[in-house]
């Protein structure tokens, strides 16, 4: 289920499926301490284009229908990061995201 997530993970920040990929009642709180709701991000993210180099990644079932994943970014935006995934009639979708950044 890792591989699965990390795939949906790189789509996002490639930029790509933002609309199917994103839970109509999706947000998140950015590494910045911003809170943004899915209409702000489809309106104004765009994706970095990188696949961001990972550590620490780890997944828990919360549900039949609902993960966690968390994993650490590197670099010079370096940030703990965690998402929950829920299945939905549509494929999987992010429902929530946090980044927190590491100093």
């Amino acid at each position: 289920m890792i591989t699965t997530l990390l795939a949906l993970e790189d789509r996002l920040a490639q930029g790509q499926d933002f609309d199917r990929l994103l839970h109509p009642e999706f947000f998140e709180f950015g590494r910045s301490g911003r809170r943004w709701t899915r209409t702000e991000v489809l309106a104004e993210l765009s994706g970095h284009g990188d696949q961001p180099s990972r550590t620490a990644v780890s997944a828990y079932q919360l549900a039949p229908d609902c993960w966690h994943l968390s994993w650490r970014s590197e670099g010079t935006r370096a940030a703990w990061r965690s998402s929950i995934w829920v299945q939905t009639a549509a494929g999987w979708q992010m429902r929530f995201h946090q980044a927190t950044p590491i100093p």
